[in-house]
């Protein structure tokens, strides 16, 4: 099998394209040859070795992949040779090589969504089109009707973050992004309105007639994390999706907090998934079943070869993409 290898940090020169032997089945897990991996901005921290501690090198990294089932481990029903299907392998990795053990909890059947829906697409949504549906539904419980407000909106989870507040009945949406450019993006992933994070308080606050939003979704970090508790009503959310922005942790006063009647949130689906996998694997379902319908589209920017993983993790780190980056194996 081939499979891209991180030895040492370096950023996305450091991935190396090698041969390793054919995965084997497991008991409790199932063998699938990979057709697709997504590619995320996680992988471009991972290549830096800012998360080391808990990834220790030598790695394959890749959270999210698609193909078919190549092996079934002993003990695992429900899944037969040739089904397609899509999973997360979130705190296991080794998403980028041909073939890939995965947990059935987290495995997703392609077939038995009730719609097509292409191993491509699927790769490329699994992880953050998850990850937006617990968040919102479950993390910040949104009523019908609330104002949302999503950080770094166009890009892989982001994009989906509006999709998904839309449709689940958020009043007003609207992001923030890093260029002009992307603006022109806004009605086709759910948003209202789309607008230069660098004025977003401004902006936000104008938007709501100087309400604010009831929910912030933060996927950056940094500075940005501390401006968006201005933008949030009374008994609004704060709700931390990640820390793209590479930036220190922002310290909050938890008093500051208490007299403004503000809450903070926090989720990652790969810490959810590993205490509570079969409510994981239930919403991964749900979440691919509204894109298989059609109620959601998955942004895809390009589709490149395993070889050329550093060359999409590269175009990652520029942060000039929207939606998703693909490998095809």
């Amino acid at each position: 099998m081939k499979a891209i290898i991180i030895d040492r940090p370096g950023g996305p020169a450091s991935l190396q394209l090698r041969e390793k032997p054919d995965l084997q089945p497991t008991p409790g897990m199932l063998t699938i040859d990979v057709a697709y991996a997504g590619v995320g901005y996680f992988e471009v921290l991972l290549s830096r070795g800012e998360f080391i501690s808990a990834f220790p090198m030598p790695l394959t990294p890749g959270l999210e992949v698609s193909g078919y089932v190549r092996a079934i481990g002993e003990g695992v029903e429900g899944f037969y040779v040739g089904q397609p299907v899509a999973s997360m392998t979130l705190h296991d990795l080794n998403g980028f090589a041909s073939m890939a053990n995965v947990r059935p909890d987290l495995t997703v059947p392609l077939d038995q969504l009730g719609a097509d829906l292409d191993l491509a697409t699927a790769a490329a949504s699994i992880v953050n089109l998850t990850t937006a549906y617990l968040a919102i539904k479950d993390v910040y419980r949104m009523r019908t009707g609330d104002n949302i407000l999503v950080h770094a909106a166009v890009g892989g989870l982001g994009s989906f973050l509006g999709q998904m507040a839309n449709r689940l009945g958020a009043g007003k949406v609207l992001g923030t992004v890093g260029s002009a450019e992307k603006v022109k993006l806004a009605e086709s992933l759910g948003y209202d309105e789309l607008f230069i994070r660098s004025n977003f308080v401004e902006r936000t606050l104008r938007a709501t007639g100087q309400k604010g939003v009831h929910a912030v979704f933060d996927p950056v970090g940094g500075n940005m994390r501390k401006q968006s508790l201005e933008v949030l009503r009374p008994l609004g959310q704060l709700v931390v999706v990640g820390n793209a922005s590479g930036e220190e942790d922002v310290i909050h006063s938890y008093n500051q907090i208490w007299f403004s009647n503000k809450q903070f949130a926090g989720f990652t689906l790969g810490g959810y998934s590993d205490s509570n996998p079969v409510e994981t694997g239930k919403a991964a379902r749900e979440a691919l079943g509204m894109l298989a319908r059609k109620e959601i589209h998955a942004e895809i920017q390009g589709v490149y070869p395993l070889e050329n993983a550093a060359e999409a993790l590269a175009l990652l780190e520029a942060k000039n993409t929207v939606g998703k980056l693909v490998l095809q194996m």
